[in-house]
């Protein structure tokens, strides 16, 4: 799974993952918003349950795919913002076990590739505490992680293929 910052590069480097072969899950919340469905900026609680509804699914679909699965975003972005909303601890919402493969990779805030777009609409600063919290939670949570590094696309898919091979025993902050 990939999580992080809204406009950090995630979705373009998945599309790397997916023209080289590996299957990819497109980003629940887009997909919700590109279906009709909730929208964050209209019902913000109503879009999380519907994110966390879909990305439930693509485990179970996932679960049936032969080789390795990369998720754009999942049940942990939507799980920790359910948590962020209503003030409650992740861990208390949280699932046993962790349903997505370790390492997690976690795209930073990147302000010189951050665009808003029709269907990202919330702002830099945002999109930046959001990766914040995200990072906590899977500090709090003990999942491995691996910062992907502030390069090209092509390189960032490299190092996620590379870091499957050699899985760190601890997270890389």
């Amino acid at each position: 799974m990939i999580t992080g910052c809204s406009g950090g590069g995630k979705t373009t480097v998945l599309e790397i993952l997916s023209r080289r072969g590996f299957h990819v899950v497109p980003e629940p919340g887009l997909r919700v918003i590109r279906s009709g469905g909730p929208a964050p900026w209209d019902s913000l609680d109503q879009f999380i349950c519907a994110v966390i509804d879909l990305s439930k699914a693509d485990l179970d679909e996932a679960a049936n795919v032969k080789g390795d699965v990369f998720f754009d975003r999942g049940l942990l972005d939507a799980l920790s913002g359910q948590a962020a909303r209503s003030e409650t601890d992740l861990a208390l919402l949280s699932f046993e076990p962790f349903p997505y493969s370790e390492p997690v990779f976690y795209a930073p805030p990147w302000p010189e590739i951050f665009e808003q777009t029709l269907e990202r609409q919330l702002p830099l600063d945002a999109a930046i505490e959001e990766a914040e919290r995200l990072k906590r939670d899977l500090q709090a949570l003990e999942i491995v992680h691996l910062v992907l590094p502030k390069s090209s696309a092509e390189k960032r898919a490299d190092f996620i293929i590379e870091s499957l091979h050699h899985v760190p025993l601890a997270s890389a902050d």
